[in-house]
């Protein structure tokens, strides 16, 4: 659907790279828990490998349905839903960038979307916490990637206009690697704290050069969709060029 795909992936990873303080401190108390009442024969490592896994195999279970939605919805080839979707697109990298700029204090408004579905999960999620071995920490990553988060509410939209199933997987894999930084501190803390000025200073370089950047992606995208709309002028192919290098479709 998208040759603005690696855009979509960029966005999604820098929005959870820079969201890390939102993620420590949403899903730091989770870490501390499941590293300190860690098991003697389990490695802090092993732990760890497991319940991220899990937690990023949700996350893709959610981008690959929602994509796969979108998917469906886009091939039906009727050109106002496809402009109407790439608008989207381009409007939700425009959003994210900026609150990449701005902060992401927005993204916690909605985590209240998920409580219906942590309602349902919650009690099979206690069974396994704090996880025990290498397969509980697994089941434990799972049920906590879908606890609510803004933060993740925000970059789904991200998959449904991905494209397809596989796209909306790739865009949330690469969201949970993006937060992963964050939490491997956190992981790592749990035994010992340090903190770096350095990497602070380097967190806010990083917000205004990556939200730069995807604010240009969803400018690109926007002027992909008035292509697609059969607009046309030198700077509307010269803006969908950053992106989109094909011929409008």
């Amino acid at each position: 659907m998208f040759d603005l795909l690696w855009a979509q992936v960029f966005a999604a990873f820098t929005t959870a790279l820079v969201g890390g303080l939102h993620c420590a401190g949403m899903c730091g108390g989770f870490v501390s828990a499941f590293q300190l009442n860690r098991p003697a024969g389990v490695s802090a490592r092993t732990l760890a490998i497991g319940y991220h896994a899990g937690r990023i195999t949700s996350y893709s279970a959610a981008g690959a349905l929602l994509g796969a939605l979108g998917g469906a919805v886009f091939t039906q080839n009727v050109v106002p839903v496809q402009v109407a979707l790439l608008t989207a697109g381009g409007l939700i990298l425009l959003v994210l960038g900026i609150s990449m700029l701005t902060g992401n204090r927005w993204m916690r408004r909605l985590e209240g979307v998920g409580q219906g579905v942590w309602k349902v999960i919650g009690p099979y999620a206690r069974k396994v916490y704090p996880p025990r071995t290498r397969g509980q920490a697994y089941l434990a990553g799972l049920a906590w990637g879908w606890i609510p988060c803004g933060l993740v509410y925000g970059v789904l939209p991200l998959a449904f206009v991905a494209g397809g199933a596989w796209q909306g997987v790739v865009v949330m894999v690469a969201f949970g690697v993006g937060t992963l930084p964050a939490l491997s501190v956190v992981d790592f803390a749990a035994s010992r704290l340090s903190a770096s000025g350095s990497l602070v200073a380097g967190h806010a370089w990083l917000k205004v050069v990556a939200g730069t950047v995807v604010i240009i992606f969803g400018v690109s995208g926007l002027a992909h969709a008035a292509r697609v709309a059969g607009h046309q002028s030198p700077m509307i192919n010269a803006l969908s060029s950053i992106c989109h290098t094909g011929p409008a479709r």
